[in-house]
């Protein structure tokens, strides 16, 4: 079973990828085959009762 996973983190190109668990941690979960969606903390918005990103 295969999930979506939304992770919220910094600009990719603004990350130290040797060192951020975030990013250790999205790339783990591709490689069991999990779909992954990043956004940026200014993108996240609570409108009507629902979370955008």
């Amino acid at each position: 079973m295969s999930l979506a996973v939304a992770i919220q983190m910094d600009h990719v190109a603004s990350i130290d990828i040797d060192a951020d668990s975030t990013f250790m941690l999205a790339m783990e979960a591709q490689a069991r085959g999990h779909g992954l969606y990043h956004y940026e903390p200014h993108a996240l918005s609570f409108r009507d009762g629902r979370v955008y990103a």
